[in-house]
């Protein structure tokens, strides 16, 4: 078993604050050192527009700086994280926002506006204007399962027909599925942990069934974009650790072995288009990364020495 040295460690965080964003750094600070909630808090807000929801390229992926319910869910994931109430100014705001950005009549968000198509951003995430919906969202449940857990965790600022309502259509929908897409799998996940512990294993259950296909369980497998077993089994406690022990473990020695030179994390993806544009684009996403692999290693102890904040 491999574990990050504390020289590369700091290689790490050197290049995070030498080259990261704020929110990254923030993040870091609040894990790693004791820093503040506030801090983090002061970071994601640069993110936030006046109707709301979040944009400003908190997605390197689309340079929108426009609201759009993806980019906000970036934000909820922070939220969550630091257990933030229904009570905050930003949560009430960010709820408003995708309350008002929902399209009952087609039963969904759109991920993004077509405005998207007049900034910079990768393939996946170009707008169909036949279709009204970009590539990532032919899997229904991305975002909208996601989009779903957070109503239904704030549920005092949300109308209780509508959680209800998109509660018992995520819950058919993923029910009614025979096969499991990586991004809406995720999203379903963060659904979960919004539900009762009966519709958990439900969900749980069936994400076990199709690991096979699902997850890229070999090491020849981890330099090609997929879900990776420690995406899935994000910390020890997950309830697919055990099944995808061996290759958990190895994975994560992986994940050490990837390491750049300068300290970073590279993403293995890449736009092939917008040649211009990317490299800043690939930059935000090395520190997005290198922050998330040294939180990844901290909760399954790969790291040698570390100051955490307990």
């Amino acid at each position: 078993m491999k574990r990050l040295d504390s020289n590369s460690f700091q290689k790490a965080k050197d290049y995070l604050f030498e080259h990261g964003r704020r929110l990254e750094q923030a993040l870091f600070n609040y894990y790693f050192e004791s820093g503040s909630k506030d801090d983090v808090i002061d970071a994601l807000r640069e993110y936030q527009n006046e109707d709301g929801g979040f944009g400003k390229k908190i997605e390197p992926d689309f340079q929108l700086d426009q609201s759009s319910p993806m980019a906000t869910t970036i934000a909820f994931q922070v939220f969550k994280e630091l257990d933030l109430t229904s009570d905050h100014p930003m949560v009430r705001e960010a709820i408003t926002y995708l309350l008002k950005n929902y399209h009952p009549e087609k039963g969904r968000w759109n991920a993004v506006p077509r405005e998207v198509n007049d900034v910079p951003h990768a393939p996946w995430w170009h707008y169909d204007e036949a279709q009204e919906r970009v590539m990532v969202e032919s899997a229904w449940g991305n975002p909208n399962a996601e989009i779903t857990g957070y109503l239904l965790r704030y549920k005092e600022l949300v109308p209780r027909e509508v959680s209800n309502n998109l509660r018992e259509r995520c819950l058919a929908h993923f029910e009614g599925l025979d096969n499991l897409d990586m991004h809406e799998t995720l999203c379903y996940l963060r659904l979960a942990e919004e539900l009762s512990l009966s519709e958990q294993e439900k969900i749980n259950d069936k994400i076990q069934e199709h690991i096979p296909e699902l997850v890229n369980l070999k090491r020849e497998q981890w330099g090609n974009y997929g879900l990776q077993p420690v995406q899935l089994a994000d910390r020890p406690d997950s309830a697919f650790y055990e099944m995808m022990k061996e290759s958990v473990e190895e994975n994560l020695d992986y994940a050490i072995e990837q390491q750049e030179n300068d300290g970073s994390w590279h993403p293995n993806w890449q736009w092939g288009q917008y040649e211009h544009d990317w490299p800043k684009a690939k930059v935000a996403w090395q520190g997005i990364l290198t922050y998330g692999q040294l939180k990844l290693l901290k909760s399954f102890g790969r790291l040698e020495t570390q100051s955490v904040k307990s």
